[in-house]
């Protein structure tokens, strides 16, 4: 027998801890791998593209299976979903501590990125069931936020830890127990969602724009070590755009589009959708190449590299406390605008970096950048949620979680390629990007939303 789960202020909120700490998990290990990924570059011998794909695995399909995760939520039950999404999780996170070489590594990424990209919308549908009072609903979904914050900001702090004292293979070993308890607390203490009228998947579409993904990505990794004119990544980028043609052509003739055109029709989601992969492209790019570039040319140890990211991954958490707390009722518009002024100035201070000694500009360039996503995370989620009906709600989030993912493939595969092409230069380049890109969307975000009578 099942025990419904209470709200914070009542006793044992058991059910919302499982539900929080399952997707915990997810942003730890994210955060917590890319400052091992110069240990794992020792112990497999292998080259910068390799460890991209261990990266990359799990976004790619991350990203691909947001897209009809939660219509499949919808019809087997959200808490049967999260406990497979999390029991795939925790299991591949196992396997991973044991892989033996880069390869198969790579192969079980992919297998957490499936269990991850079940668990995200299940664990939202989960908390909407558990607390029907608007009041505690919201009071839940802010524990869960600050919960995966938490994850996020503690991930290079205690992935460096780990790494430094035990090996790299202990950051999926922690995950292990933590997602045990996690899937017992849910089998007791949460409740089946009700299953919802069957809503038709279009595998077909699913499909290819998982392969578009997977073959832009390969082209942008490989031509880091084969160049961009080898036949292989020319091949690459042409099956991509054949694909392409094809996932339009498909989305236009199915009754249940992955990405339904009415949303795209409204200016204001779009440019949510478009600032979510420019957020991802420059923070995860960013992720990666400083914990390489800090281990490889700072000569610091995992631990040292894990503790100079914190500003970075500490202060989104920390300033959307700090905007809630004092103007919680500002207009997302603004906040966008915001965001990408500071995420502007932190791509300036990066790219500094690169020609300047010492770690100060880098400190206050990934201070910046992270401040600037406490700013355009949540007001980019209320950008989308705002301008797209009700009844479509999880599927336009899915659509930017999934845009922010792949975004993030992109920044990781792009600006490793340059940095493992160019040295430097690379560097410089790639941050350069994240500035240009970062204006263009400053530039759609005044000109495409509307702006409130408040805010004259």
């Amino acid at each position: 027998m099942t025990t419904q789960i209470l709200p914070l202020t009542r006793e044992r909120p058991y059910g919302l801890y499982a539900i929080c700490f399952g997707f915990f998990l997810v942003l730890l290990d994210t955060t917590a791998l890319n400052v091992a990924a110069a240990s794992m570059e020792r112990d497999f011998a292998t080259s910068l593209s390799g460890l991209q794909w261990v990266v990359n695995a799990y976004t790619i399909v991350f990203a691909s299976l947001l897209l009809t995760a939660g219509a499949v939520g919808d019809r087997f039950g959200a808490k049967r979903l999260y406990q497979i999404g999390l029991a795939l999780f925790t299991g591949a996170s196992f396997l991973c501590a044991l892989a033996p070489s880069v390869g198969v590594l790579t192969g079980l990424r992919m297998l957490q990125g499936v269990g991850a990209a079940v668990m995200l919308p299940a664990s939202l549908a989960l908390l909407s069931h558990a607390f029907p009072n608007l009041r505690d609903r919201s009071r839940a979904v802010a524990f869960w936020a600050s919960i995966v914050s938490v994850g996020f900001a503690a991930g290079p702090a205690l992935g460096g830890a780990l790494t430094y004292a035990f090996g790299w293979r202990s950051i999926f070993l922690v995950n292990v127990p933590v997602g045990c308890i996690a899937l017992l607390l849910v089998r007791g203490f949460v409740e089946e969602t009700p299953i919802k009228q069957p809503r038709h998947i279009d595998w077909a579409g699913q499909a290819i724009a998982a392969c578009v993904l997977s073959a832009v990505t390969f082209a942008l990794i490989e031509a880091g070590r084969v160049g961009w004119t080898a036949p292989r990544i020319l091949v690459a980028l042409g099956v991509a755009l054949v694909l392409a043609v094809t996932f339009a052509l498909i989305e236009r003739r199915s009754a249940s589009p992955v990405l339904p055109p009415h949303l795209f029709a409204n200016p204001s989601f779009s440019v949510c959708v478009a600032v979510a992969v420019v957020m991802g492209f420059g923070s995860y790019g960013t992720l990666f190449i400083e914990s390489v570039r800090l281990q490889t040319e700072g000569h610091l140890s995992a631990l040292a590299a894990g503790l100079m990211l914190v500003p970075f991954t500490l202060a989104p958490a920390l300033t959307t406390r700090a905007i809630d707390r004092f103007n919680g009722d500002m207009h997302f518009r603004p906040r966008l605008i915001v965001g990408q002024v500071i995420a502007a100035a932190g791509a300036v201070a990066m790219a500094a970096s690169v020609w300047l000694s010492g770690y100060s500009v880098v400190e206050v360039g990934l201070a910046l950048l992270g401040i600037s996503i406490g700013f355009v995370t949540p007001a980019m989620t209320a950008g989308v949620l705002a301008s797209s009906p009700a009844e479509t709600s999880g599927v336009a989030s899915g659509i930017l979680n999934a845009g922010r993912q792949v975004g993030a493939s992109i920044g990781v595969a792009l600006m490793g390629t340059l940095v493992q092409s160019l040295g430097s230069r690379g560097l410089f380049t790639s941050f350069a990007m994240v500035l240009g890109f970062t204006a263009l969307m400053g530039v759609l975000t005044t000109r495409a939303i509307p702006v409130l009578r408040s805010e004259i």
